[in-house]
């Protein structure tokens, strides 16, 4: 067996689910299985998932037991496969219809990580795909481990001159890449359980850092599915809670990995804190379905931005030399305390985006 896919499934809307089955399906070959893991789906997904099992031997379903979150999705998936190569994959996504042709095709290479492009789409995906013509792998540098770990940590950006990484790559998501299943378990790399956000990250982190070599395929393998009631985008009134616990998970790699580097603690703060800060105002504080009295909204603001690490994250961040205005704003605003304008803001794009064209000219002029 070259190839396992593990596609993670917890109440995936019926015609996604089915969309990115069926592709899959259309496409394995006798060194290739489908690995359905349903987390207790409480819809039909599950049912949806044993009628294709049923069909095809290289297809199982494989139901959880009992809830346990994806990474306990992601980790079945490690000790399930059968394959070289694991690829883990969303329900509501599809992969690419040239996907496993194209992965079987470099399933002998001697790669610990294989980083591959992917594309965004919303709705329906259409147009034609053109086969993968490149034949061989782009070898990253040496220092791409440490690099790409430090950014998955982070979110701090590569140096694309130094790693040759196209914009389409997307290292961050576990989606993004092929793992070589050998690698994950000589050193012992799973998914933290119960962390509800950004599991990937930490995942990621701590494998990118482990590779000795990884290589890298500019080719879409995969086609992200933008969902606006997705989990990115709904109210999520327990954000912060899920937030401090991955916080706790990357200070703990932070430690372990860089021996609490100074450096790292800088590089963490200015961009992954400043990114933790505005998502829990975005999704859960300012958000349009937040049920909460405009008092209570405040104080818990107030308490929020004088909470560590919030509170020095916000305090420190460098206005003057940040250009993009979907951090620069809310920061702005928040270091002043301003809850009404992050109140308006948040809840209205089209002022939102208003004020940030304004404030990067701004910005742009005074420098």
């Amino acid at each position: 067996m070259k190839l396992s896919c593990g596609l993670a499934v917890y109440n995936v809307k019926e015609k996604y689910l089915r969309a990115c089955i069926e592709s899959i399906m259309k496409q394995l070959t006798d060194e290739t299985e489908l690995l359905l893991i349903d987390d207790c789906s409480t819809d039909n997904s599950g049912e949806v998932c044993k009628e294709y099992a049923a069909k095809d031997t290289r297809v199982r379903y494989i139901n959880m037991g009992k809830n346990g979150g994806l990474s306990a999705v992601r980790n079945r998936t490690i000790s399930e496969a059968q394959g070289k190569w694991i690829f883990f994959a969303d329900g509501d996504d599809i992969p690419s219809e040239h996907f496993v042709e194209t992965a079987l095709r470099f399933s002998g290479a001697d790669y610990d990580i294989i980083i591959h492009n992917r594309a965004i789409f919303s709705g329906e995906k259409t147009g034609e795909e053109e086969k993968c013509s490149i034949t061989a792998l782009t070898e990253l540098p040496a220092e791409a481990s440490r690099d790409i770990s430090l950014s998955c940590l982070c979110l701090k950006p590569l140096d694309t001159e130094k790693i040759p990484l196209g914009k389409d790559a997307y290292y961050h998501a576990a989606w993004g890449a092929l793992y070589r299943r050998d690698f994950l378990l000589e050193n012992n790399l799973t998914f933290p359980l119960g962390q509800k956000k950004a599991q990937d990250s930490v995942f990621n982190t701590k494998a990118y850092f482990a590779a000795k070599k990884i290589g890298y395929l500019p080719y879409k393998m995969y086609y992200y599915r933008k969902d606006m009631q997705g989990i990115t985008q709904r109210y999520n009134a327990d954000f912060t809670v899920v937030a401090n616990s991955l916080i706790g998970h990357h200070f703990d790699c932070i430690k372990t990995l860089y021996n609490s580097d100074p450096e790292v603690l800088k590089a963490y703060k200015s961009n992954r804190m400043i990114s933790l800060t505005i998502d829990s105002m975005r999704l859960n504080l300012f958000h349009p379905n937040n049920p909460k009295s405009r008092k209570e909204r405040k104080k818990e603001f107030c308490d929020f931005i004088n909470t560590e690490p919030y509170k020095s994250a916000i305090a420190e961040f460098d206005l003057k030399g940040c250009d993009w205005w979907g951090w620069r704003l809310p920061i702005l605003y928040a270091q002043k305390k301003k809850f009404a304008m992050l109140d308006i803001i948040f809840k209205h794009d089209s002022i939102f985006r208003l004020l940030g064209g304004v404030t990067s000219r701004i910005n742009k002029l005074t420098r």
